[in-house]
């Protein structure tokens, strides 16, 4: 049987509704482990757009969203600082939208409560240079930009830190039932293949556009819409707040400032498989045509790459919108026994990245009524705890770029970093793009577990700038091996990994120079360092 955990709750998936479900927990004092596939914020989490919304894109047709999405903005910014950037946000009409809306959004985002500023148009060009000039009004809105990779691992970390326990590359293979109750979940290590069984008083079920395989495998039907949007990444922050176009949403309406980069997107399919990340070459010119209408100079800006992600729609008729716009994106909060018949399961699905922590505070409030346990929330006061970086580093000596990009984003890690980067050695920048150190790279390489430059990447931006890790992926591997942080196998199995993904997300905007860059990515790979075509695999 492998080894046996006991636990009071499993919270199933390492995203941002798991993660908030888990720290939630922990903050009540229930005890509770999370179990996650991949690495934390493998799937729909971090494949987005990273707003954090003002409520005001659903104000017209999804109050309620719209009103959760405020209410979580203003929390958000309070409670988990160190990845919000409050950038503020544009709402732009041009000429092709329609003038009627304009009342419409308006006398909605006055309902939910949304402040909205007009603001002349020519200042908003001199802020905004690559607006189109012709541009007939614009709004401001409390809009902000989200670094998803930081949040999920910092409140994964804060549950910790409250006595949580997560367990990352373990799938579940399994959801125990005994008598119309689950009791539990059986995982598979996915380094080891050591299958462990858990058992709990109640399983949550937080996966996302996984929901409806582990519902599934629970032996219960959940009808959820996995709606695959496609997203570009610019080589340069071309914005400095976030632009929205002034119309019902829709495909390639937004540009949102992320780090050094603008994200641009989105576009609406609805896939069976929440594994399909595919990428189109059409559906990329179809978003660039759609948003010159906002950036007439679009097609004269560099993208690096371009991504997709499902976004997990529950929607309990079996008639469904195939762009998946008019499916809301309201909370879906099950209780499998009113539901199904079936005790100890929960599923929390739907949402936004911007609610996770109400749709996790209505979640342990449903946990703790079912196993008898009275404790409040309190997650909307209490912070993750992020030490500001720009306390650190002032006795280094390092590169001044090096420097401003660690005092903005070392976040949590910022001490262990500044200890180690007193070292010469580990002062060696190792992604020149984003100006990532040894000392950051050493500082997220687990003690136990393997090897994983993907992983590294999420946690410290290496490989995510113009380069696309052409030079940074082959040193951070090599410097691993050389100090006995990975074996030779691991990092040359990571290091085919991370090159098949970067590829893959460049290949599809490949013109230009980063047709350039991928042509010098195959050089050095194919040619200098001997990898076969076939070694660009995923593994």
């Amino acid at each position: 049987m492998g080894q046996i955990i006991e636990t009071d709750v499993v919270v199933i998936g390492g995203g941002m509704t798991g993660a908030g479900v888990l720290r939630d927990l922990a903050l009540r004092g229930i005890k509770a482990i999370l179990v996650e596939q991949q690495d934390l914020g493998h799937g729909t989490s971090t494949r987005n757009h990273g707003l954090l919304h003002s409520g005001a894109r659903y104000a017209v047709r999804d109050e309620e969203a719209a009103i959760e999405s405020y209410r979580e903005n203003l929390i958000l910014k309070k409670t988990v600082p160190g990845s919000i950037e409050q950038t503020g946000g544009f709402f732009v009409k041009v000429p092709e939208d329609d003038d009627s809306y304009i009342q419409k959004w308006l006398s909605a985002c006055a309902k939910v409560g949304i402040p909205v500023e007009e603001i002349p148009v020519t200042l908003a060009l001199q802020q905004e240079p690559f607006l189109n000039k012709d541009a007939q009004v614009v709004y401001r809105v409390p809009d902000g930009a989200v670094d998803c990779f930081t949040m999920v691992v910092d409140v994964v970390a804060d549950a910790v830190n409250h006595g949580a326990k997560a367990l990352t590359y373990h799938e579940v293979v399994d959801v125990i039932t005994e008598q119309n109750r689950v009791t539990g979940v059986r995982v598979r290590d996915g380094f080891t293949g050591e299958e462990k069984v858990i058992l709990a008083e109640l399983v949550v079920n937080a996966s996302g556009p996984w929901g409806a395989k582990i519902a599934e495998l629970a032996g219960i039907p959940l009808r959820m819409i996995n709606n695959k949007g496609m997203l570009a990444i610019f080589n340069h922050r071309i914005n400095k707040q976030v632009i929205n176009r002034l119309r019902m949403p829709g495909d390639a309406d937004i540009f949102v400032p992320a780090h050094n980069v603008t994200i641009f997107g989105t576009t609406g399919i609805n896939v069976e498989d929440p594994n399909d990340f595919s990428l189109h070459r059409q559906e990329l010119e179809g978003m660039l045509a759609e948003g010159k209408k906002l950036i007439p100079s679009i097609n004269e800006l560099r993208l690096i790459r371009a991504f997709s992600g499902s976004r997990p729609l529950y929607q309990e008729s079996t008639v469904s919108d195939a762009s998946g716009r008019n499916v809301t994106r309201g909370i879906a909060l099950l209780d499998h026994l009113k539901r199904d018949g079936l005790d100890g399961l929960v599923t929390i699905t739907g949402g936004k990245l911007t609610t996770f922590r109400y749709m996790a505070e209505r979640t342990v409030d449903l946990v703790g009524e079912k196993l008898g346990i009275k404790a409040a929330c309190t997650t909307d006061q209490e912070r993750v705890p992020h030490r500001k970086a720009e306390e650190f580093f002032k006795d280094v000596d390092m590169a001044p770029a090096a420097r401003h990009k660690l005092s903005h984003w070392a976040g949590t890690k910022a001490a262990e970093i500044e200890l180690s980067l007193k070292e010469k050695a580990a002062n060696f920048v190792v992604c020149e793009c984003e100006q990532v150190t040894w000392a950051e790279i050493e500082s997220v390489i687990p003690a136990e577990g393997r090897f994983h430059l993907g992983d590294i990447r999420r946690r410290t931006r290496l490989g995510m700038g113009p380069c696309q890790g052409t030079f940074c992926n082959h040193r951070a591997a090599a410097l691993a091996v050389e100090k006995g942080k990975a074996t030779s196998d691991e990092a040359e199995r990571s290091l085919h990994h991370a090159v098949f993904e970067r590829k893959k997300g460049m290949d599809v905007v490949a013109t230009g120079e980063t047709a350039k860059q991928m042509q010098l990515m195959d050089t050095i790979y194919r040619v200098s360092l001997g990898f076969r075509e076939g070694d660009y695999q995923h593994v």
